[in-house]
């Protein structure tokens, strides 16, 4: 995920440490804005996952809820290290994905949840429903929004 800390922790890469180790502001937002994205897109694949088979069981909102948050963070925690995996080794990989982006799941999972119990009829809403779609393109955008902060300054300062 951070391409200072990928670099700067592989010994190999001296090298692209070089490259790498210091970002300009432009080039640690587009960084950032990367990462965010790949981030809110595992993210909300596990949150999915855990929606689907939360609603296939038949469980309570809580019991989803808890299973589709825990899955947002396993599937966003492996979005981050897989990329990282062919600069360092598995355990340097998910010390770094731990480090940078549990702040930032827990803000977006904040901002999304939040936002999705306040918007009348989202969280009972089917894939059909226009309600499902109208509140995705709300808390979507306010989970990027959440996590990009805080995301930023994990790259700028880890």
């Amino acid at each position: 995920m951070f391409l200072k800390i990928t670099h700067m922790s592989n010994t190999k890469n001296k090298e692209q440490s070089d490259h790498h180790g210091k970002h300009s502001s432009g080039s640690l937002r587009k960084e950032t804005v990367k990462h965010t994205v790949r981030c809110l897109i595992g993210c909300n694949i596990g949150e999915g996952i855990g929606a689907a088979v939360g609603f296939q069981l038949v469980w309570d909102m809580t019991s989803t809820l808890v299973l589709a948050v825990g899955l947002a963070f396993a599937v966003g925690y492996a979005f981050t290290m897989i990329p990282m995996l062919r600069t360092m080794s598995l355990r340097q990989a998910a010390k770094v994905t731990v480090i940078g982006d549990t702040a930032s799941i827990a803000a977006m999972e904040f901002a999304e949840i939040s936002l999705a119990l306040l918007i009348p009829g989202f969280m009972e809403a089917a894939l059909t429903d226009a309600i499902f779609w109208i509140g995705s393109g709300i808390i979507l955008p306010a989970g990027f929004l959440a996590a990009y902060p805080t995301m930023y300054w994990a790259m700028k300062h880890v």
